[in-house]
């Protein structure tokens, strides 16, 4: 089964995506920071994380910049997700979705993107 940590500090956002991504078959995991998000994602990987840009503690981009940094640490499909027009260019995440996200988007570029890290890792 695939797996996702959602990451939010609003949590009926946290609690929507949530359903819709259990709702299709996917062991959900969320936090409400990046820092916890870290330390969940570290302690038991998953196959895609979803997290919004701007959090308090540690934002969804210094937790993709550690999720691609940090030795040791699996390749993991990463969605940045935002209410802004458009994402920080400084940040390497592999899909960016606009708040609100309507939830077919969401579960199609988590499959899309969990296809093609698959791609990657047997390179």
């Amino acid at each position: 089964m695939a797996s996702v940590l959602l990451v939010d500090d609003e949590e009926e956002t946290l609690a929507a995506l949530s359903a819709v991504c259990a709702a299709d078959g996917f062991t959900v995991r969320t936090a409400t920071n990046g820092e916890a998000a870290l330390a969940m994602f570290i302690e038991s990987p998953v196959d895609v994380v979803v997290a919004d840009w701007r959090m308090p503690v540690m934002s969804g981009s210094e937790l993709c910049h550690r999720l691609r940094t940090v030795p040791g640490i699996p390749d993991v499909a990463f969605i940045l997700v935002s209410g802004e027009p458009s994402p920080p260019a400084f940040v390497s995440f592999d899909g960016f979705l606009r708040k609100p996200v309507a939830p077919a988007v969401l579960l199609t570029t988590m499959r899309r993107l969990m296809a093609d890290h698959v791609g990657h890792r047997q390179s």
